[in-house]
């Protein structure tokens, strides 16, 4: 109460001060309105990765999708240096079948789409302006070494999609996003293997490799070429999971091979492989279907 009776005095003081009177207040209670991170929010905005829209006036937000439409007041906040816009009907806290929406650093929208078993639609709303270039396929190459002298790897992992074979796997591996990783603590190397499926684990596998087995995989890393691909970053903003390939060695140079959206479609390395060496591990793969 104090820090509002401040203000208005301060307010009071100056000409005009009606005019600004109910801005003064409002900043007094801490309200942003609709901009967030310094960006004004006002106008049209339209979702990359699908038909969805929003539109921005004042303290208020209308979220359209074919038929449907409803218009939310809003409020725009900061939790732990990112902002989000949320629905300021505490009563009534979700913007349909999402919660909140965050602003991103390049200024886009992105929420994720709320279902009972899985995560849904991913939404990135960018101005109706702004939509060709967000679908621009774009080359982000790193300036990364083409040439790894190391043999001792300090941790790797590859995250992927596989759908339906997936860059040319075999019917052995399964649908579902990938996640393999190895980890290095002091000389013991412990080695995860995850597949997800919609909404249920596939296979969730966990145990100590040796350091040999990851000496192997060093070994065909380099057999495959893959430094001379180190810094290859090419993506754009579809909603469609990508491939990302890290390895970090004890000389502390690193191994970056990444894809997002659909230049993520064709791998520009073999996958199989890779996976294969994987499978030297005994992964259970027949309780993964």
């Amino acid at each position: 109460m104090d820090k509002i009776l401040s203000a208005l005095k301060k307010a009071l003081c100056k000409p005009c001060a009606c005019l600004s009177l109910a801005f003064v207040i409002l900043s007094a209670l801490g309200f942003s309105g609709c901009s967030g991170q310094g960006n004004n929010l006002e106008g049209h905005w339209v979702d990359v990765n699908g038909s969805a829209t929003l539109d921005f006036s004042g303290d208020t937000m209308t979220m359209r999708e074919g038929q449907w439409s409803q218009t939310y007041r809003i409020k725009v906040e900061d939790i732990e240096g990112i902002a989000y816009i949320q629905n300021a009907d505490q009563k009534e806290p979700y913007f349909y079948n999402i919660r909140d929406i965050k602003i991103d650093d390049d200024g886009a929208l992105c929420a994720i789409e709320i279902v009972s078993d899985a995560q849904g639609h991913y939404y990135r709303f960018v101005r109706e302006e702004s939509l060709a270039k967000e679908l621009e396929i774009q080359d982000l190459s790193k300036d990364l070494p083409k040439e790894i002298s190391s043999a001792e790897i300090e941790s790797f992992s590859l995250v992927f999609a596989n759908q339906h074979g997936s860059y040319d796997l075999s019917s052995q591996w399964p649908s579902g996003d990938y996640q393999w990783k190895i980890t290095r603590k002091g000389n013991a190397y412990k080695m995860d293997f995850r597949i997800t499926g919609p909404s249920y684990i596939v296979l969730d596998f966990t145990d100590e490799v040796s350091a040999e087995y990851v000496a192997g995989l060093a070994k065909l890393i380099q057999q495959q070429g893959l430094p001379r691909l180190n810094g290859y970053y090419h993506k754009n903003n579809v909603d469609r999971p990508g491939y990302y390939l890290s390895v970090t060695y004890a000389s502390k140079e690193m191994l970056r091979i990444q894809a997002e959206g659909t230049p993520s479609d064709t791998c520009v390395f073999a996958m199989a492989p890779l996976l294969d060496y994987a499978a030297k591990q005994k992964l259970p793969l027949k309780n993964a279907y």
